[in-house]
């Protein structure tokens, strides 16, 4: 039943050409005709304008990836340049002290102490 509505439905709305209707000329459609007509006219040269600005926009967006290379080129470069070298120098001490007593017995005794200096020379 859903069917046979559905079809009769489409085959009511569908009869008649659009042809045959007769077709009113309306004041909007009046006004609309002559700026039709001129944006008719214009299209091929804004198409002109339009395909020159394309092509600037390309030119330049090769100028710039060409760009971005030779930087990405040129740093990698410098990164093969640039090497870090810390040096770790280490320097110990050894203090010797004597004492002597009353009796002039010697006692020896001895410190120690170390410093770090830690630089970091690029080449």
């Amino acid at each position: 039943m859903r069917y046979i509505l559905i079809s009769l439905m489409f085959i009511a709305c569908s009869s008649g050409d659009v042809k045959d209707f007769p077709v009113k000329e309306t004041s909007d459609s009046v006004i609309v005709k002559p700026l039709h007509d001129s944006v008719e006219k214009m299209l091929p040269v804004v198409e002109k304008v339009i395909i020159k600005k394309e092509k600037q926009i390309i030119y330049k967006y090769r100028e710039i990836a060409k760009e971005v290379q030779q930087l990405k080129q040129e740093n990698s470069e410098l990164k093969e340049q640039v090497k870090i070298t810390k040096t770790v120098v280490v320097r110990d001490t050894i203090y010797i002290k004597e004492k002597t007593n009353f009796w002039g017995k010697k006692k020896v005794s001895t410190d120690s102490s170390s410093s770090v200096d830690s630089t970091i020379i690029q080449q």
